[in-house]
C-alpha cells in the first residue's frame, strides 16, 4: 500500500468552508482548523491501521478493506458506519446514512491528499500531508 508510513500535516484548503457547508457544529469547525499533527498507516495481512495523532490526543481505527466499521468522520465530530476501498490507488471511505462525508485519500509523490466531500455540498475540504522519508519502506 503506497500509504504505509508517517505523514505530517502541511496545509488545509477549504476545510473550514466545507465544515460549515456540511453542518458540522461551530465549536468542531473551529477544533478542526486549529488541529495539526500526522498520520501513520500500517498494514498486517488484511487488516490496515491509521493512526491520527494531533495535540487534541491519538485516534486509532483499524479496519478492512470490503468490511463496514464504525469511525468518526474527522472533524465533523460525528461517527458513522463506512466502508473502505480501494479505488485506482486512491483508498476511499464511504459513510452511510444520514451523513454520507466521503473521504478520499490518494498520494501524489511525496504528497498525501485527503479530500472530504458531501451530496449536497457544494465545496470540498483537503488536506496535505507530507511524507516523512525517516518512517517510508520502498
Amino acid at each position: 500500500m503506497a500509504f504505509v508510513g508517517k505523514w505530517n500535516f502541511d496545509r488545509a484548503e477549504n476545510m473550514e468552508e466545507f465544515l460549515v457547508a456540511a453542518g458540522a457544529p461551530s465549536d468542531v469547525v473551529s477544533d478542526a482548523v486549529r488541529k495539526r499533527g500526522s498520520v501513520e498507516y500500517s498494514q498486517a495481512g488484511d487488516n490496515c491501521t491509521i493512526k491520527t495523532v494531533s495535540s487534541e490526543g491519538t485516534l486509532e481505527r483499524t479496519f478492512q478493506c470490503g468490511k463496514p466499521f464504525e469511525m468518526e468522520i474527522p472533524g465533523y465530530g460525528k461517527k458513522a458506519t463506512v466502508v473502505a476501498s480501494n479505488e485506482g490507488g486512491k483508498l476511499v471511505f464511504r459513510g452511510s446514512g444520514a451523513d454520507k462525508i466521503t473521504e478520499t485519500r490518494e498520494v501524489q509523490g511525496d504528497t498525501m491528499v485527503v479530500t472530504l466531500t458531501k451530496p449536497g455540498v457544494d465545496i470540498a475540504g483537503k488536506c496535505f500531508f507530507s511524507i516523512d522519508k525517516t518512517s517510508r519502506k520502498f
